[in-house]
């Protein structure tokens, strides 16, 4: 059963935006010294990466400022709608897959673009720095961070 602080981040291969989400998220409920109150967890749309650590290249820019990056990748699943109150995705893409899989309203409902919680309530895309440089890393960190906390807080104001 979904509680209401339980947040599942999602984009294509669960290597880079989710888990630097899901990371950013456990990092800040920590800080706040809240995070026996949340259930946190990232996955892909995409299975091809199931089983393997966040990108290198995101555990390193997330460490420079000081997250780790724990996650395991895996797909996500339809059970993911009953698991999580919050499903909260990347992209246009991520967001028409998951949206695919849904069976009613109540799974459609949960579903929300992480950019929908940036300064700007912009609910663009978070850009993937997969294929990119190490600029696009510290870009997808900037975005993704804001968005975040922005996002907590959110659910702070709700409880």
């Amino acid at each position: 059963m979904a509680t209401n602080n339980s947040v599942l981040f999602v984009c294509l291969g669960n290597i880079c935006r989710s888990p630097l989400a899901d990371g950013l998220m456990i990092h800040e409920v920590n800080k706040r010294g809240i995070a026996a109150q949340f259930k946190i967890d990232s996955a892909g749309t995409y299975a091809g990466h199931a089983g393997e650590k966040a990108d290198k290249r995101m555990r390193k820019t997330a460490a420079n400022h000081g997250v780790e990056l724990k996650s395991i990748a895996r797909q996500f699943i339809v059970d993911d709608f009953d698991k999580f109150e919050h499903i909260v995705v990347m992209d246009d893409s991520n967001l028409n897959n998951v949206l695919n899989l849904t069976r009613n309203d109540s799974d459609r409902n949960k579903v929300i673009k992480l950019r929908s919680f940036d300064n700007q309530k912009s609910g663009k895309d978070v850009d993937d720095p997969y294929y990119g440089g190490i600029a696009g890393f510290d870009n997808c960190y900037n975005v993704v961070s804001e968005s975040i906390v922005n996002f907590l807080n959110k659910l702070l104001e709700q409880d």
